[in-house]
């Protein structure tokens, strides 16, 4: 049986590298019997070296070889495209991007993915999510993703599963590699990389160095039909909205004299909406017109995919200080300079948006102001004699393009001892990680509330320090010196640090009559401290943009674990493990993990999983400072035929009360009492090997995870219900209220009280064989989605702006090499996705949006040649050969449910050949 399993273990090693679970040295040694004894490898998803292949957790392992044919510089974009990867975060995003790249598995969440580089963990954010753009990809010898939870082996977060990221090793030589592309089309998204690697090797010891730099260069939405669109309602030059029941009957008069409309006329919420015609800066009321018609187009400001350049060093060395100890360290450092880009600020002054707004006043005494009344931002004034509320909206397009640009280091440094215990199975190690990621950001384009009020104030252009701005006036009305005055450059810095401490132990504990029970035991400990600084002006809430406080917090994690191989039978192992943890902010917890592997044949493998699983509440959701944000909700409390309705928690808001503005102020509070997250998670597996067809390999799993006390927020609209129907009075307590029964304030904090539940089947299956024509391997890896659901809700087959459930995934793949020349052929497949706005208003509401978003395909091509004579290899490849774009989510690009008009997670944003070369030459 031995024997069986040395040749079966060297023939998938060979033959799978892309889906072998681990790497495999082929020695083995003669034993005192004459039997050969195989050489034990580690497999990602247990401590336990073992002399297997397959365990009882699927995993997918990408080579280097998978890397190098993918075309891509980033490893997050190649593991975005497995089809067990859900939405993530990408460079894709430029509203609300931060230039980072994460990777979802499952669709449960970056932050429940655990990622580890040579089996240690890596620096992640606040939120607990690791920017896989700090790895450069020319230092990988191969990614390892367990799909399935191994929280009890690994610790917090590794709910979905784990990416294990393995560096190279026992390199010798120098290698220089550079890679070039754009699109042919559109000559535009080029990137650009460069890197070299040196290592040298002796009986003792080993270093190597790598040096790697990438550029990717954007896309403009503008430059594609498809995103070209995204009509906004706040205009180019400006809309004022007058409420009729307040300003003077003159005024009134006077509006409705030149043929003004006034909007809702007879209600309560009357008014003038108007903006400037266009007369430069004129400033009589002869140069407002109707806004009807009057939109402003944003989406060809702003980038499609955003840019950003990367330099990253990495440095490993291993020493023998003995037969049985030996010296590992690593370092590597990457920084990252990368930008977003969008339309010009949208300045929202007056009682219509929220606290920070209203603060801005419009003196009748400005010499800018037409109507010869005060205009009054604060809502609170409503009822008060000479009170004249007003909304206004311009977009600040003299101000330009708000720019995004983060300045982002991630370091990490490793040193440990490993070695044997004697002439035992026994082996340990020991590591200390120091890592550390920092991020300057700059943004720039944004306004400045407190001068923006006295530029519209009293004395103004009687202030010599002060510059009034006239908002009334057309295109060009507001001139060099009114920008310089009213904008900032908003500087912050945020960043993390962690400090890991780990103990391991692993090998035989005793034998049974099965065969030998393997063990491993280890401890942890894990510190982590971060902050976010926001910029002075955004934390005192006079910046256009949110309110945010500062954020400052860290934990510390103790923990021990456990993890037994028992071989019940011959054929059946049976893999418990158990892991104790200490978090110094919420406690203890344990979780538990077993796996059973039977093999009734040496050419089939049956295979479960059943495990525990959890996630720390992150520094974000303990101790993030509070943050503004403007939800649209209705306010349960707002008068119906002039009375306040009676409901318990409407008391004390006065008679007749009606909501002034729909964008309600909430401020997202953490939680520093949270507890963990908790997940069950099971998987079923058969791995088929035949030994009558040499090469053949199938693999089918299916899994089930639930997640209970999911870290969300408890929910503004949840909050209004719940304190207006007396249900929960307590809700009452997180709304405030002014004098007037507006609504200043709703604290909306974390809570565990969400679930996730995620079901389906992978399959995959390859083959290679040899041929007179050269040597081939095919391969298809399939995820189909059962279930897709949060809080009860299903989610599967539907589009949810930048975040998509297809039913079905999958890549098939063609690898050819004959001589000196290799070829690959890989194409990707996104099933169908329902449009949510369909869902929700059904399709007689929207005519031009598209009930299903299209069945996806897209291929990839490469070529290379080998020129051994001068230890150079050259590659051309072809990303979305056929220029393949996506559906559009709305048919004439007036709406689009994602910024778009498609989703980024699911779809590639070129929308074009992108055809690149690869040259590399080894010395």
């Amino acid at each position: 049986m031995l024997n069986n399993k040395v040749s079966k273990a060297v023939r998938l090693a060979i033959a799978f590298g892309a889906a072998s679970t681990a790497a495999f040295s082929a020695s083995t040694m003669a034993a005192d019997e004459g039997i050969e004894k195989v050489e034990r490898i580690q497999v990602t998803g247990s401590r336990i070296k073992r002399t297997d292949l397959e365990s009882a957790s699927p995993v997918l392992v990408l080579s280097r070889e998978d890397l190098n044919a993918s075309g891509q510089l980033s490893i997050g974009n190649i593991l975005q495209q497995i089809p067990a990867a859900g939405a993530a975060l990408n460079t894709a995003f430029n509203n609300g991007g931060t230039g980072a790249t994460n990777m979802d598995l499952r669709n449960l969440g970056a932050e429940r993915l655990l990622v580890l580089v040579n089996g240690k963990r890596w620096v992640s954010s606040l939120g607990s999510t690791v920017d896989l753009n700090t790895i450069p990809a020319s230092s990988i010898e191969r990614i390892e993703v367990v799909k399935d939870g191994a929280s009890a082996i690994y610790g917090s977060d590794a709910i979905a599963g784990v990416v294990n990221i393995i560096t190279r090793k026992d390199f010798e030589g120098v290698e220089f590699s550079v890679y070039g592309g754009e699109n042919s089309k559109y000559n535009d998204g080029r990137q650009y990389s460069a890197d070299i690697t040196v290592g040298a090797t002796s009986d003792r010891g080993g270093l190597m160095f790598n040096a790697s730099h990438v550029t990717q260069q954007p896309i403009w939405a503008g430059d594609r039909d498809i995103s070209s669109n995204g009509n906004s309602t706040t205009t180019g030059i400006g809309r004022m909205r007058l409420d009729s029941s307040s300003i003077s009957s003159d005024l009134r008069n006077d509006l409705l004299s030149q043929g003004y409309t006034e909007n809702n006329a007879g209600e309560t919420n009357a008014g003038f909406d108007i903006v400037p015609n266009g007369a430069g800066n004129n400033v009589g009321l002869d140069s407002f017109r109707d806004r009807d018609g009057d939109v402003y187009n944003y989406a060809s400001e702003n980038y499609l995919s955003t840019p950003q350049e990367r330099n990253s060093f990495y440095v490993q060395a291993f020493y023998d200080i003995s037969d049985d100890v030996r010296f590992v360290s690593d370092f590597m450092m990457t920084n990252r300079k990368s930008s977003q880009l969008l339309a010009a600020m949208p300045l929202t002054i007056g009682a219509s948006f929220g606290a920070s707004a209203s603060k801005v006043d419009i003196h009748e005494n400005n010499i800018y102001n037409p109507f010869g009344e005060t205009l009054y931002g604060d809502a609170a004034r409503s009822g008060v004699d000479g009170y004249t509320p007003y909304a206004a909206q311009r977009r600040f397009i003299e101000a330009g393009n708000r720019i995004y640009e983060q300045n982002d280091t991630t370091y990490r440094a490793m040193v440990g001892f490993e070695g044997n215990i004697g002439d035992t199975s026994w082996v340990w190690d020991a590591s200390y990680i120091y890592g550390k990621n920092s991020q300057d950001e700059l943004t720039t384009g944004l306004l400045n509330l407190t001068r923006i009020n006295q530029a519209l104030g009293d004395n103004c252009n009687a202030t010599t320090s002060c510059v009034p701005l006239n908002l009334f006036g057309g295109a060009g009305s507001i001139t060099d010196e009114m920008t310089d005055f009213v904008t900032f450059d908003s500087v912050g810095r945020s960043g993390l640090e962690l400090k890991d401490y780990t103990l391991n132990f692993a090998g035989d504990a005793f034998e049974l009559p099965a065969g030998i029970v393997g063990m491993a035991v280890g401890f942890e400990r894990r510190e982590e401290t971060g902050y976010d600084t926001p910029d002075p002006i955004t934390a005192t809430g006079e910046s256009s943009g949110n309110q945010r406080d500062a954020t400052e917090g860290g934990f510390r994690l103790d923990e021990a674990y456990v993890e037994l191989s028992i071989p019940v039978l011959e054929t059946l192992t049976i893999s418990p493990a158990i892991r104790y943890s200490d978090h110094s902010a919420y406690g203890s917890n344990s979780t538990a993990k077993v796996g059973v592997e039977f093999r009734p044949s040496d050419d089939l493998l049956l295979r479960g999983t059943w495990a525990e699983g959890y996630r720390a509440p992150s520094i974000s959701n303990l101790y993030a400072g509070n943050a503004d944000s403007y939800p649209t909700l209705t306010d349960p409390c707002n008068s119906v035929d002039g009375a306040t309705p009676n409901l318990p928690g409407c008391a004390g808001v006065p008679n007749g009360y009606n909501q002034a503005n729909t964008q309600i102020r909430k401020t997202n509070v953490s939680s520093p009492d949270l507890q963990p997250e908790e997940s069950e998670s099971k998987t079923f597996g058969v791995v088929y090997n035949p030994s009558y067809v040499e090469g053949l390999e199938f693999t089918i799993d299916y899994y089930d995870i639930e997640v209970e006390n999911a870290i969300n927020r408890y929910g503004s609209s949840r909050l209004l219900d719940e304190c207006s129907t007396g249900e929960n009075s307590a809700s009452c307590d997180f709304i405030d209220r002014d004098s007037n029964g507006n609504i200043v304030d709703i604290r909306d904090f974390l809570q565990n009280a969400g679930t996730y539940n995620v079901e389906g089947i992978d399959f995959y299956t390859a083959y290679k064989f040899d041929t007179q024509y050269g040597n081939f391997k095919t391969s298809l890896d399939i995820s189909y989605v059962m279930t897709n659901e949060f809080d009860g809700d299903d989610q599967v087959g539907i589009q949810f702006g930048n975040g998509g459930y297809p039913e079905y995934k999958g890549t098939f793949a063609v690898d050819w090499s004959m001589g000196d020349f290799d070829a690959h052929w890989q194409t990707r497949y996104v099933d169908r996705l329902q449009n949510n706005y369909d869902v929700l208003y059904g399709a007689e509401n929207y005519p031009s949006m598209a009930d299903y978003i299209g069945s996806y395909f897209v291929h990839d091509i490469s070529v290379g040649y080998a020129m051994d004579a001068y230890n150079t290899k050259l590659s051309i490849g072809v990303e979305n050969l056929f220029a393949k774009e996506p559906s559009k989510e709305y048919e004439n690009n007036d709406f689009a449910i994602s910024t778009n008009n498609f989703s980024v997670t699911e779809y590639d944003v070129n929308m074009d050949r992108f055809v690149y070369v690869r040259a590399t030459v080894k010395f």
